[in-house]
């Protein structure tokens, strides 16, 4: 039902409609905290659809996929709750209008991840991520994943408090948290300039996008991310968690770069932190991969890295006059597709580590005679 309603937000779009047919019958924004003057809405431009569909559809698919691959499994109830209250906030931060309330799916998704990455509590040393008894430099390279669910959640949180304090700043000065009210005055980043601000609070919520994309310094969750049954890495790596860090990266990006039109020098600063940031970490997550043993941790890391290259594109983005649209759209094709193939490649290693009892590539040869279709 959820893909069905992205589905028919996603027709008119194509027509080249606008979406003002469905205010009639909803409004786009309803009031939430008077006293601050804060309301609630969604924000259905041709952008937030566009993610939205790829949100719902790749979890729809990812749910189908699971029917089958979690059958007999003792904490069904728990699985599909925590599933489905993940795609919802990251529907939610898809589609809001304001700050508050992405922040309020920020954190739901990250409780979600908490609960779906330690899904397998108990602690089996069957479900540990790492090799048991491997060691680097004297520490241990396994962890269970009630201690991977762990990492997650402290590590995000890091990136939350930053972003938190961020939108707070921008609060202070502009007095909105909405969107299009912080783009249509560019009042408060005067303000900000002024008082050396503008660049530290646009860093600080870039800080929520490094904890929950995995970029560094905050990436080396996301391997350990692995512990979870394989419809959960498909879930975290292709529709919800690590792309909501480029989906605010490229909501708040325009807003800060065209507010300062005039004078773009003001921001390049932030703009240039996002994409060296994004291109260390394309390498790093790479290289990190050529090593791996494990296959759901090698494509973990291949996460790591393809998401550094939409950092850099929406970077770079900033860094050109006359060229912010083309950054911006290459970003999010890099977002559409990465969300496509690294669904599948997931759930194909999900199949794969199902038929060679094994989750090393290296116990995965001679295939062919045992998955023909």
């Amino acid at each position: 039902a959820s893909a069905l309603f992205a589905l028919a937000l996603l027709l008119p779009i194509l027509q080249g409609q606008t979406l003002s047919v469905y205010k009639s019958l909803i409004p786009a924004s309803l009031p939430w905290i008077p006293e601050l003057g804060i309301n609630v809405g969604v924000l259905s431009d041709p952008y937030t659809v566009i993610i939205a569909n790829l949100v719902a559809w790749i979890s729809f698919l990812v749910m189908v996929y699971s029917l089958d691959y979690m059958k007999g499994d003792g904490g069904l109830t728990r699985y599909w709750f925590f599933m489905n209250f993940f795609i919802g906030s990251m529907q939610l931060i898809v589609l809001s209008d304001n700050f508050l309330s992405l922040f309020i799916g920020w954190e739901g998704v990250g409780l979600c991840s908490y609960a779906l990455i330690g899904y397998y509590y108990r602690d089996e040393v069957e479900n540990w991520v790492g090799t048991p008894g491997s060691r680097v430099l004297g520490e241990e390279q396994a962890y269970p994943p009630s201690h991977a669910g762990m990492k997650a959640f402290f590590m995000t949180r890091i990136g939350d408090i930053a972003m938190l304090a961020g939108i707070l700043i921008l609060f202070v000065y502009a007095g909105t948290f909405n969107y299009q009210q912080l783009a249509s005055s560019s009042n408060w980043a005067v303000a900000l300039s002024k008082n050396g601000l503008l660049v530290p609070a646009a860093l600080l919520i870039f800080g929520g996008a490094i904890g929950k994309s995995a970029q560094f310094p905050l990436q080396e969750w996301l391997p350990d991310a692995m512990a979870g049954p394989a419809p959960v890495s498909a879930l975290i790596h292709a529709a919800t968690m690590v792309n909501a860090g480029v989906v605010l990266v490229a909501r708040i990006g325009p807003i800060f770069y065209f507010v300062v039109a005039s004078n773009p020098s003001l921001i390049q600063p932030f703009f240039m932190t996002v994409a060296w940031i994004g291109a260390f970490t394309a390498f790093l997550g790479a290289t990190q991969a050529l090593v791996g043993r494990e296959l759901k941790k090698i494509l973990a890391y291949s996460t790591v890295s393809q998401i550094g290259y939409m950092m850099m594109a929406l970077g770079l983005a900033g860094l050109y006059a006359g060229y912010f649209a083309q950054g911006l759209t290459a970003g999010l094709f890099q977002l559409i597709s990465h969300a496509v193939f690294k669904a599948a490649l997931f759930l194909m290693a999900g199949v794969l580590i199902h038929s060679a009892h094994s989750k090393y590539v290296s116990d995965m040869g001679g295939m062919r005679d045992r998955l023909k279709l």
